[in-house]
């Protein structure tokens, strides 16, 4: 499966990204995740173990809030 959220408030650079990397990873079922600064935007590919919803409560639990 595949799901793309928007960061809210953006992604400021490298430590920003790798940040919402760990957090994701954390899920169970999470095959990659692709954090692009430039549009804000988070591609999970992921099993159907994990929901767009948990990986929205995730982020935003780690203090990244997206647009849903």
């Amino acid at each position: 499966m595949h799901t793309t959220v928007i960061i809210e408030s953006g992604i400021e650079g490298p430590d920003c990204a790798a940040d919402i990397v760990n957090i994701v990873h954390e899920l169970p079922g999470i095959d990659s995740v692709d954090v692009s600064p430039e549009t804000g935007t988070v591609s999970v590919e992921h099993s159907p173990l994990v929901s767009e919803d948990d990986i929205c409560r995730a982020l935003e639990d780690g203090g990244f809030p997206v647009q849903r």
